[in-house]
């Protein structure tokens, strides 16, 4: 069911500032894939928590555009004055900061940054060209990216493109963290070459290069340059020995941030050119270094294979998927350790990010999995083929048993820390708008996550803890199963502002669900809405209407 408030939390303070100004200050924002819950209803409160300035919201978002991979793009109608004040204050505190680095000297203004890139740029264009003519360095061979000698260095990993060893190569060395050379030979004489920096590609080029990939023509093809730009950048870039993006933020026509951006999707798509690719042969050195640095960072790519396979697996019939994961129903599930920072940058849903924890929390067969997922069986099941195709996930036939204590004091911690501040809905894992089947279906999920006698291998004093957990389940359940029982609660915990404006929400919410003919969504959103202003006549007038549908 979709739900009307969302809460999404920078990395880190870099990617606020950067996401405030090509973004929130043009009242938009867009969300990668899993970045949000898919099921986000089309207007939703959306919390921001921002470093140095913690949770900032709710903030009115409006859903615009809703992408085939599960980006999402908002609308950001009005920034509330609390919120406005508190960015303006960090953007105060920011150029205090940028002010006193410039005026000791540890930076440099941008104007004065770009001429000594550029200075740079031509002397390591000169150093390259002396150091090919005396046979030494990486080689060049006309435009584009050094390429680097391997000849000597054996190949660390190669293969065939027509089968999946690439994708897997592809994930290892995320996991890895490898730095090196791709290189891919076709059958037609072509050679393409790709730059790992820690994990992930940073930079593409061909032998003999292919014009149709260079991000000039990329550029014209999507109507952003005239082919008199493209030719004056050409222009620039022979005289002064600089890169084409280079020379269009010199014209004027790209800023250093949105070259960053366009340099991003051009490795994108090359990138996915090559996991298209059935022909030919693949292998991958190890380098120490790569030939120069890069102004992209590496891309992530188990997280767009990762959404590229969870697309193609939830659109397979539910008997196709269950026939893919049947042979595993009684082995044990493991995230691997060496996969942990892979899978926390795949910017995974919540309800996708609580599976993981699930299976991080104890030790699981799959058939078991399903009844504490908080996912439908059915996602369940697209969810974790998709993490074992990829060797992110996993399986053995026995029980790891010092893996399973680890995994079993992570999630007692965990959830002792949740009782700790906690309400209610927190304790049943539950959003505060919430129906009596969605709190009995959590309670549920949770017992059966905490049953003391699934954890045979934890010490007497988790024992304890686990006994208190289970009081506090126990406890939570009993208060908010009652439908009276549960608005007295949420009123007792809960703005009544924040009330009224959720159930106002999802109104509008059920009114758009009706004109859609969505019988299960509008009955749904109108449900709730009479859950939390019962005494409301225009929401049981809104579900009257919406059984008819």
């Amino acid at each position: 069911m979709a739900v009307r408030q969302a809460t999404y939390e920078f990395a880190d303070l870099a990617s606020f500032l950067k996401s405030y100004e090509d973004q929130i200050s043009k009242a938009s924002l867009f969300f990668e894939a899993g970045a949000l819950d898919t099921d986000i209803a089309n207007e939703f409160k959306l919390d921001l928590i921002v470093p140095l300035l913690g949770r900032q919201g709710p903030i009115p978002a409006q859903v615009v555009h809703r992408g085939p991979d599960g980006s999402i793009g908002v609308h950001l109608p009005e920034i509330p004055g609390p919120v406005d004040d508190a960015f303006k204050k960090l953007f105060g505190f920011v150029g205090e900061v940028r002010d006193y680095l410039v005026a000791s000297s540890q930076f440099v203004p941008r104007g004065d940054y770009n001429a000594a890139v550029k200075k740079l740029a031509r002397a390591e264009t000169s150093l390259a060209a002396a150091g090919e003519a005396g046979g030494r360095g990486p080689k060049r061979a006309g435009r584009g990216i050094p390429i680097p000698d391997t000849s000597s260095l054996a190949a660390v990993l190669e293969g065939p493109m027509s089968d999946r060893s690439l994708r897997d190569a592809m994930v290892g060395l995320a996991v890895q963290r490898m730095t090196g050379l791709l290189t891919v030979k076709y059958p037609d004489g072509m050679t393409r070459y790709g730059y790992w920096l820690r994990g992930g590609p940073v930079g593409w080029r061909t032998e003999p290069m292919n014009e149709d990939e260079v991000l000039g023509v990329l550029l014209f093809k999507a109507e952003q340059l005239t082919a008199d730009q493209i030719k004056a950048s050409l222009d620039i870039m022979k005289t002064e020995g600089i890169r084409q993006g280079e020379a269009l933020v010199q014209m004027g026509l790209l800023d250093f941030s949105t070259l960053i951006r366009v340099l991003t999707k051009q490795s994108e798509f090359i990138l996915q050119k090559v996991m298209a690719d059935r022909q030919g042969d693949w292998q991958f050195h190890v380098l120490p270094r790569l030939p120069e640095q890069f102004l992209t960072s590496p891309l992530k790519v188990p997280s767009l294979l990762f959404r590229a396979l969870y697309t193609h697996a939830r659109e397979m019939s539910g008997g196709e998927i269950a026939r893919k994961i049947e042979p595993s129903l009684d082995r044990y599930l493991a995230v691997s350790k060496e996969s942990d920072h892979v899978i926390a940058e795949m910017q995974l849903s919540k309800k996708e990010q609580g599976l993981i924890d699930v299976i991080q929390s104890n030790s699981w067969r799959l058939r078991e999995v399903f009844s504490v997922s908080p996912l439908g069986r059915g996602q369940t099941s697209a969810f974790i083929w998709c993490l074992d195709e990829l060797a992110l996930l996993t399986m053995a036939d026995q029980e790891d048993e010092s893996r399973t204590k680890a995994r079993i004091a992570e999630r007692i911690d965990r959830k002792k820390r949740q009782l700790t501040g906690g309400t209610h809905f927190d304790i049943l894992e539950l959003h505060w708008v919430c129906l009596k089947s969605e709190v009995q279906e959590a309670y549920t999920r949770i017992k059966a996550e905490f049953e003391i006698g699934r954890f045979k291998t934890a010490e007497p004093e988790q024992i304890v803890e686990l006994e208190r957990i289970n009081v506090r389940i126990e406890e939570a359940f009993a208060t908010i199963e009652d439908d009276t029982g549960r608005r007295r609660y949420r009123a007792d915990v809960i703005e009544k502002d924040a009330i009224a404006n959720s159930a106002e929400m999802l109104g509008k919410q059920g009114e758009m669900a009706i004109m859609r003919r969505d019988r299960a969504a509008a009955c749904g959103a109108f449900a709730k809405a009479a859950e939390l202003v019962p005494g409301e006549s225009q929401y049981r007038d809104g579900m009257r209407r919406a059984t008819s549908v």
